[in-house]
This record gives structure tokens, sequence and C-alpha cells, in this order.
């Protein structure tokens, strides 16, 4: 049986490379997320993309 970690015991990097994962930038990954979806606004899309860089940047260097 797997060992259980408490998600406030491991960061975003540490996960990342026990497990190999990498983030993608597919926009058909889950396809099923994007059906029916109102449209953003171009101001929208800019904060969006700059709550990912944000994001990006804090959750590799800190447990969140």
């Amino acid at each position: 049986m797997g060992q259980t970690i408490s998600a406030e015991k491991i960061t975003l990097y540490e996960l990342e490379q026990k497990f190999s994962l990498r983030q993608t930038e597919d926009l058909d990954f889950f396809q099923e997320w994007q059906t029916n979806l109102l449209e953003l606004t171009d101001s929208e899309k800019q904060r969006l993309n700059r709550i990912k860089a944000i994001y990006a940047n804090l959750a590799k260097r800190s447990v969140l």
C-alpha cells in the first residue's frame, strides 16, 4: 500500500521531481473543461496569465 503525505508537507517542485510531472500548454488537454464556456475578455486573459505566472513562480519554492 502507498504512503500518504499531507499536502502541507510537500511542494509542487517535489511532486514534479518524484512523479516526472511536466506542465503542458496543450489547449486540447482536458477538452471536457472547455465546452460551453463563455469567452474571456482580453482583460481577464491578461489577469489570468499574470496569476499563472505568479503561481508557477511561488508554487515551486514554497508549500502552498
